[in-house]
């Protein structure tokens, strides 16, 4: 259990495997009110945070990934804050399955390996939150900023006097922007990105990596909106040579680059973003589609 300050109030919880999927870095806030935000480092981790005794007023979630809130049933007397758009699925295995992946036996495989890998049990929100509220901790302040995108309910949590993002999973990862559910989408996470640029910031600490500085943040944020165009770009070229159908251009994990682990929900996830991808490029006119196939125009 490692826990690295942010500020004086802040800290990262740091999750198993350096927070990779399916583990997320969770925080922490020792202030007048003390919180921890995000659940998904580890049930080990948490249950070695709780035996430091380190005291936890309520639960934040950025979102409904259960990466970020599986171990929200370890704290059962406590508030647990959610995103009012996420309130009638967070926390509860069957209405997340079936928001998340197709209903039926992948939804059976997606409870199955929430269960397993990330040890989800359900635990019902008891509050939410909108854009723009206000985590009044004591000297502590986090702002809510909806960033829709990666999740319909998505957001990230502000410090504008220290000039510090949480950004969850707008995690500026090497991989890129991850958008693989139904309910994500291309145009809301470049948005998003937008509305992230606009702040005053001078570090952000994502779920999925080390914190970055002022000093690479542009860089780091150019190189992260422009996995959106490299992917674009990925997809034509498999189109150069002939039509081709979703099967064929998912057997080829243009994003991916394999399903290594739990291939059924990893294949699942890369269709939804190559077809994101194929509808936008159909928007541009770049691309047509005719029954199965998908060409260059």
């Amino acid at each position: 259990m490692n826990l690295v300050p942010l500020t004086k109030q802040l800290y990262r919880l740091d999750g198993e495997n350096k927070g990779r999927f399916p583990r997320a870095h969770a925080f922490y806030v020792k202030d007048e009110i003390c919180a921890l935000i995000d659940s998904g480092c580890g049930i080990k981790v948490l249950e070695a945070f709780k035996k430091k005794r380190n005291r936890v007023d309520l639960v934040i979630n950025s979102h409904c990934h259960p990466d970020h809130g599986a171990g929200n049933w370890l704290f059962p007397d406590h508030p647990i804050w959610v995103p009012d758009d996420g309130t009638n699925s967070h926390g509860r295995i069957n209405p997340l399955a079936h928001r998340l992946v197709e209903p039926g036996a992948l939804a059976e495989t997606w409870k199955a390996f929430v269960r397993e890998a990330m040890g989800f049990q359900n635990s019902r929100p008891t509050h939410h939150y909108r854009d723009g509220y206000v985590f009044d901790f004591g000297r502590l302040k986090l702002t809510a900023i909806s960033t829709p995108g990666h999740t319909l309910d998505h957001f990230c949590l502000f410090d504008s006097y220290h000039g510090l993002l949480l950004s969850f999973d707008i995690d500026l990862t090497a991989y890129g922007p991850w958008y693989g559910n139904r309910e994500s989408d291309l145009a809301g996470f470049r948005s998003s990105l937008q509305k992230i640029r606009a702040l005053k910031l001078r570090n952000i600490a994502s779920s999925h990596r080390e914190v970055i500085g002022i000093d690479s943040l542009p860089e780091e944020l150019d190189r992260y909106e422009a996995v959106f165009e490299r992917r674009n770009n990925k997809i034509l070229g498999l189109l150069t040579e002939k039509p081709r159908r979703m099967d064929e251009l998912l057997a080829a994990s243009p994003f991916y680059g394999g399903h290594p682990y739990a291939a059924d929900l990893l294949g699942y996830w890369e269709g939804q973003m190559i077809r994101k991808h194929l509808e936008e490029l159909i928007g541009q006119g770049l691309v047509w589609e005719e029954g199965d196939r998908f060409g260059l125009v």
